[in-house]
């Protein structure tokens, strides 16, 4: 709902700035019709105009609220502010005072003139219609006695005063003031009179009244604020939104000011006898101005906007001028700390030792597809890692020739600050020829992956990734313990690549949230993108731990069993139950464990929904398609088939089921982790997930914002250690956010407000889709400077990052070109 309701504020505020804008145009030309009846007629135009102009201002705030009401009000506080209460305000003024106006001017009100009251037919009783009282027109004067108190038709057209609008009929030496009631001189009644019955040429009074500031100004205004409201709804600024709102409602007066002026005027000029319009050619070189003068405009706007959004080429971690304190105490209460020296143990013979040696290889999959990769240790994926609990781990990272440079991420894994391998963050990129140590202790059993953190967007879509388990005991399993199975599946770009294997920041990857390479992207179970074939015997425990190495949730369905969903994100479920003929949604970075025992048939693991893979992009909405997350198909759809006999035909996939659940699924045991005291969190914060057109890195696109920011503008927040923390998801945007909080694991309170009430689901990369609003909590525990973003990696990459900051630590570490460190 919240998604349609922000695709549809999106349309109509451009759609209401259109109708505005040829409403403004309109209302500023219609004194300059050549003859009588073309006034009429643009007149009538003119109010349809106005007319739509209104329903869609009508519509665009109706949205604006019935957006602000599905998200609690907070969620919408922008547009509220920004994009509809001063535009509301225009259109009322334009009701009040245009609207009528252009009534009489369309000489329709017929009956006023059968009725015989002075002044009735086109332009009588327009604020302002007798500014040209007393100068008689062709059909104005002739036989007719001078009414009492008339100006001499020798007379100029007496310029009008300021009224409390700023606003008012003109007034004089022996000129009748004019009222919203309209002149009650006979002379203009007579002229109009005239004009309505299909005079020649309009009249002075007619242009006049054509020309009123009350009829002109008030839309004009409109049109200016509608537009207004159009830019903040496409571009919204980062709140706080009450010096954007001062600004607005300024602009709004200094215009309404500086057209009163000018439409004064052009209204003296046009009520004099014998006016007549500039020239066609004049006309023309005015426009011609006019759009020269736009297109400068424009493009020194354009270069301006492209520069100002360029990333420094050193930016410390330290930039972060601006904090979230999320209602908590402010910064400097705690002792400085260095990431630097947030490490895991220096000292003590390591339990397990791995090397990972990156390198850019031309790979033949299982399937036989070719693909131009980054590899660690020569495969595709990297080599699984399986560790016991409690086991310390050192991992020696070995460069060999990935050129923008290597770091590796343990995610999911609460490591220390510094072994987190984020570029310009917790250590600088390994470049070619160098190497990097990681030693940390593996606390926690579970299901988790690692990844390169140094231009991740590209360096993970073409294979720098791989699982890592940890397990009760630190062995391999035996046939004893069952079949005990990691399946990462990953969509490979085959063949040739749109970009020469380089991501194109804005390029359709960016916008539909696909891995940016291009190319034709197949779906692969590891390093096969087919139908896979192993042989389980009947009984056997099986345990099947999906990973999705890609940015988009990628949908799986297990046929031929019951089966139930043994952990999340590394984490175990209290009493999990079966499950049959369900769907299994996991989101981009996430990881599931499946558990059954094999029956005598064969049991079927397949992707059913994939927006990873296919050819050219996605589409604008992204990963959602609106719900639909790709489609199924041979070509895209890897297999695993598990059966205790080769000959077993496999049961076929389901793509048409119930979706799994995880806020009710499972049974709480015990009290409710992470309850706050009587005071409450000690930090709340809040986060817009929104879409913003703009520049990043001088480079024009669909942004994808946090607050209406994107980084490095995005504030950190501010946490102290052994805080508890609640943050609250809004997704305002048209795609999926995946997001992920290193260093910590996250507990879903709530989504859409309802109340999760099953296994207490823990994660640490939640699926947040268009619409979704989640309460999520955790233990500030793990101090240092964390990197928290959307894990749809091309999102990451065009600045949907943030830092969580624990209060006295501080890196040394810089981003930007310069320095060779691009986390994302």
């Amino acid at each position: 709902m919240v998604e349609n309701l922000f695709e549809q504020n999106l349309l109509w505020a451009v759609l209401a700035a259109v109708c505005w804008l040829f409403a403004a145009r309109g209302a500023r030309r219609l004194a300059t019709r050549p003859h009588s009846r073309a006034l009429r007629r643009r007149a009538r135009l003119g109010l349809a105009l106005l007319t739509t102009a209104l329903l869609t201002l009508t519509v665009r705030a109706a949205l604006a609220v019935a957006l602000a009401a599905e998200t609690d009000w907070w969620g919408a506080t922008d547009f509220l502010l920004l994009a509809v209460a001063p535009q509301v305000a225009a259109g009322a003024v334009v009701t009040w005072l245009s609207v009528p106006a252009y009534w009489r001017l369309t000489g329709w009100d017929q009956g006023a003139r059968r009725s015989g009251v002075p002044g009735a037919g086109a332009g009588a009783g327009v604020p302002g219609a007798g500014a040209g009282a007393g100068v008689p027109g062709p059909s104005a004067g002739a036989g007719r006695p001078k009414a009492e108190g008339a100006t001499p038709a020798s007379s100029a057209v007496p310029a009008p005063v300021p009224s409390a609008f700023g606003l008012a009929g003109p007034t004089g030496e022996g000129a009748t003031t004019l009222t919203e009631a309209g002149p009650p001189v006979a002379e203009v009644g007579s002229a109009v009179q005239g004009e309505v019955q299909g005079a020649a040429t309009p009249t002075p009074v007619a242009r006049s009244a054509a020309a009123d500031p009350r009829l002109v100004v008030p839309v004009r205004v409109g049109g200016v604020a509608v537009g207004l409201g159009a830019l903040f709804t496409l571009h919204p600024p980062a709140p706080p939104y009450t010096g954007f709102l001062v600004l607005e409602v300024t602009l709004l007066a200094l215009a309404a000011s500086g057209l009163v002026l000018l439409q004064q005027r052009r209204r003296a000029a046009v009520g004099v006898p014998g006016w007549r319009p500039a020239s066609r050619g004049r006309r023309l070189v005015r426009a011609l101005a006019v759009v020269t003068c736009g297109a400068l405009l424009v493009a020194g706007g354009y270069g301006l906007a492209a520069r100002e959004s360029r990333l420094p080429d050193r930016m410390a971690t330290a930039h972060h001028h601006a904090y979230d304190t999320g209602g908590g105490p402010g910064p400097g209460a705690a002792p400085a700390r260095s990431v630097a020296d947030l490490t895991g143990p220096p000292t003590g013979a390591a339990d397990r030792r791995f090397t990972l040696t990156a390198a850019t290889r031309t790979v033949r999959l299982a399937s036989g597809e070719t693909v131009d990769a980054l590899t660690f240790n020569g495969v595709l994926p990297g080599p699984e890692l399986r560790v016991g609990k409690g086991e310390l781990v050192e991992v020696t990272l070995v460069n060999q020739d990935v050129a923008e440079g290597v770091t590796v991420h343990w995610h999911g894994v609460d490591v220390p600050n510094a072994e987190d391998g984020v570029a310009g963050v917790t250590q600088d990129a390994v470049r070619p020829g160098g190497r990097h140590v990681y030693r940390f202790r593996a606390n926690r059993t579970g299901t988790f992956w690692y990844h390169a953190h140094q231009q991740s967007s590209t360096a993970v879509a073409r294979g720098l990734f791989g699982a890592l388990v940890v397990t009760d005991e630190a062995r391999q399993p035996t046939p004893s313990d069952g079949v005990d199975r990691t399946v990462v599946a990953h969509a490979w770009s085959v063949g040739n690549t749109s970009s020469g294997g380089s991501a194109v920041r804005g390029s359709g990857g960016a916008l539909s949230g696909r891995n940016g390479l291009g190319g034709d992207l197949r779906t692969a179970f590891g390093d096969d993108t087919g139908e896979r074939r192993e042989r389980v015997a009947a009984g056997t425990p099986v345990r099947l731990r999906l990973v999705n190495a890609d940015n988009c949730p990628r949908t799986y369905a297990l046929t031929g069993t019951s089966f139930k969903v043994a952990a999340i994100d590394g984490n175990e479920v209290s009493a999990p139950t079966d499950l049959d003929g369900t769907l299994l949604r996991v989101a981009g970075g996430g990881r599931y464990d499946l558990t059954f025992r094999q029956p005598q048939g064969a049991v079927r693991l397949t992707v059913t929904g994939d927006a990873n893979a296919g050819a050219g992009s996605q589409g604008f909405e992204g990963c959602g398609e609106d719900g639909a997350y790709g489609t199924h198909g041979t070509r895209e759809s890897p297999s695993l088939i598990l059966a205790p006999d080769a000959a077993a035909e496999p049961p076929a996939a389901v793509a048409d089921a119930p979706l799994f659940d995880p806020l009710h699924y499972g049974t709480a045991t015990g009290p409710r982790p992470l309850t706050p005291g009587d005071d409450g969190f000690d930090r709340d914060f809040r986060m817009v997930l929104g879409n913003s057109v703009g520049f990043y890195d001088g480079a024009p696109m669909m942004l994808w914002t946090v607050n209406n920011a994107v980084y490095p503008d995005i504030p950190s927040l501010l946490v102290g250690e052994g805080d508890l923390v609640r943050v609250t998801f809004l997704n305002r945007s048209l795609d999926d956010h995946p997001m992920h909080l290193h260093g910590h694991r996250m507990l879903v309170l709530s989504r859409d407000g309802e109340r999760a009430d099953g296994s207490p689901w823990w994660t640490d990369t939640l699926n947040v889709a268009p619409g979704e609003r989640y309460e999520i909590a955790f233990r500030a525990d793990n101090p240092g400077v964390w990197a928290d973003h959307c894990h749809n990696l091309d999102h990451a990459r065009d600045g949907m990052v943030l830092h969580l900051a624990y209060d006295g630590v501080s890196s040394p570490y810089e981003t930007g070109a310069s320095t060779g460190n691009t986390p994302e």
